[in-house]
C-alpha cells in the first residue's frame, strides 16, 4: 500500500507524462488511460473500430496525433484516423502498412504500441505509460478480423464526397510529403482514377505547373482511401490538389454517383531545416 508521499509522487509522474506532448490530457486518468466510471475504470472496449476510436484513439492518442502538425502526418481524430491507418504505408517503415487488414503481427501500429525492436523511434504512446496488453490485444483482434470501418456519419454518408485529406487544406507540412491521402464516403470507381481526374500542381509566381509524375491506387483493404504518391520528393512550395467531380468521366463511386463539384485543396511543403 502506498504512503501519502508515494501517492503524491505517482500523481506527479502521471501529470508529467501527460504534459510530455501537445494536449491537455482531458479524458485521461493519471495513468494516461480513458476515464470511465468511478475509480477511473476504462469503459468497455470491444474489437470494432468505433469502440477503439472512442476508448483509445480519441482520449489517449489525439493529444499528440491531431492537426496538421501530427507526428508523421498521422491524425488519429475520428475524422481522419481510419483513412490514415488502414492500408496506408508507414512513413517510418514504408515497407509496412500502419494497419494491414487481417495481419496484426505486420501492422506497424501494433509494433509501435508493443515497443517492438522492428520500429523506428519510440514506443507509443510517446512520453506516457504503454497501453495495457489487454487493450493492445483488442486492437490486434480488430485487425485480425479484417479492420472493418464504422459507418460514415452525417450528410456525407448519403452522397459521394471527400470526407478527409492529408495534407489538409491550407496545411503547412514539414518536412517532405511521402504521400497524399484522400478519403471518400463511398468506394470510388477505380477505373476513373487517372491523370484527367486527379491533378497535383505546384503553384508559383507564373502559371501552375504539374508537380511531376504521380502514382495512384486505392489503399489495400480500405478502398475508400486513395493514395497519391509523388514519384519524387516534392520541393518546397505551395501545391494544389484538384479532383474533377463534374462533366464526362468525372470521379464517381462504384454506383456511378459523381462528386458533383470539383474538389480543390492546397498545402505548403516546408523543408527548411
Amino acid at each position: 500500500m502506498l504512503d501519502v508521499s508515494g501517492a503524491r509522487a505517482l500523481v506527479a509522474l502521471g501529470a508529467a507524462l501527460l504534459a510530455a506532448c501537445a494536449g491537455n490530457g482531458e479524458g485521461l486518468d493519471a495513468n494516461g488511460q480513458p476515464l470511465g466510471s468511478a475509480g477511473g475504470t476504462p469503459p468497455p472496449l470491444t474489437a470494432d473500430f468505433q469502440s477503439i476510436q472512442d476508448n483509445v484513439f480519441t482520449p489517449v492518442c489525439v493529444r499528440c496525433h491531431s492537426g496538421a502538425g501530427a507526428p508523421q502526418g498521422l491524425q488519429l481524430d475520428a475524422a481522419h484516423s481510419y483513412a490514415l491507418l488502414v492500408g496506408v504505408p508507414s512513413n517510418e517503415e514504408p515497407g509496412l502498412l500502419r494497419v494491414q487488414p487481417g495481419v496484426a503481427d505486420s501492422s506497424y501500429i501494433v509494433l509501435k504500441l508493443e515497443g517492438s525492436s522492428a520500429i523506428v523511434g519510440a514506443q507509443m504512446p510517446f512520453g506516457g505509460p504503454p497501453l495495457p496488453q489487454s487493450t493492445i490485444d483488442v486492437i490486434r483482434q480488430w485487425i485480425s478480423d479484417g479492420a472493418a470501418s464504422g459507418p460514415v456519419a452525417g450528410a456525407a454518408a448519403a452522397r459521394f464526397a471527400v470526407v478527409a485529406t492529408f495534407p489538409e487544406d491550407q496545411a503547412v507540412v514539414v518536412p517532405e510529403v511521402a504521400r497524399i491521402v484522400v478519403a471518400f464516403s463511398h468506394e470510388p470507381d477505380a477505373s476513373l482514377i487517372n491523370d484527367t481526374t486527379v491533378h497535383l500542381e505546384r503553384l508559383g509566381t507564373d502559371a501552375p505547373e504539374p508537380a511531376g509524375p504521380i502514382f495512384m491506387r486505392l489503399a489495400d483493404g480500405n478502398p475508400r482511401a486513395l493514395l497519391i504518391n509523388p514519384r519524387g520528393a516534392l520541393a518546397a512550395g505551395r501545391y494544389r490538389l484538384t479532383l474533377r467531380g463534374s462533366g464526362g468521366g468525372a470521379l464517381a463511386d462504384v454506383n456511378a454517383h459523381a462528386l458533383g463539384i470539383d474538389y480543390v485543396s492546397e498545402f505548403i511543403v516546408d523543408i527548411t531545416p
